[in-house]
């Protein structure tokens, strides 16, 4: 079941939904690359700086954020098409797996009459609607223009890549010795899974 999210944005204003997207593929904030989904160049506040979040229109594809009911959400995939093949070298010399993409939510408003002006601000309602990390990208020049790539950024949410991960050490006997090789307090312990105590027995 797919949580929907009402505004009144669209009703009388006549605006349409955008999405500003943040990918931080390491942690210097001047490699991250900010797309919005809408044809205007737009400034957007965040991460104590404003910063030029440029017109993806034909360029960036997104695939649906639904949030289900137990607030989890399913992965999403970003695709930049018409990228210059001459970034290949750079991407396999650099790896972002483990970088941030942050999408925000918000709505234009038709009314506003500047276009691709960095100081106009003809969105509102913008909060956080989805926020995780790369975890595998992939180049293809299927359905591209001569000398053109798509990159496909595959994303997990944060919550999912938590909830996913193996942490920490293992109750086993083999785990503890491979940060003391002299450790036996688990040495028994794998015993226990198929120990029947037999409690309330007379």
């Amino acid at each position: 079941m797919v949580r929907s999210i009402s505004n009144n944005y669209t009703a009388s204003e006549g605006g349409y939904p955008i999405q500003l997207i943040a990918i931080q593929p390491d942690s210097d904030i001047k490699n991250a690359l900010h797309l919005n989904t809408s044809s205007k160049r737009l400034e957007f506040y965040y991460d104590s700086n404003y910063r030029t979040f440029y017109p993806g229109a034909g360029v960036l594809n997104l695939t649906a954020v639904e949030e289900t009911k137990d607030v989890k959400t399913n992965q999403i995939t970003i695709e930049l098409n018409g990228v210059p093949n001459t970034i290949i070298p750079v991407l396999k010399n650099y790896n972002g797996i483990g970088g941030i993409v942050t999408i925000w939510q918000g709505w234009m408003n038709d009314d506003s009459d500047s276009v691709n002006e960095s100081t106009d601000y003809p969105y509102t309602g913008v909060y956080i609607k989805w926020k995780g990390v790369i975890y595998s990208h992939s180049v293809n020049e299927e359905n591209q223009e001569f000398g053109k790539i798509k990159i496909s950024l595959e994303c997990k949410n944060i919550l999912g890549t938590i909830l996913d991960s193996t942490n920490g050490r293992f109750t086993s006997d083999s785990s503890f010795k491979k940060t003391s090789a002299g450790d036996r307090s688990m040495e028994f312990v794998s015993a226990m899974a198929t120990f029947n105590p037999k409690f309330g027995q007379e």
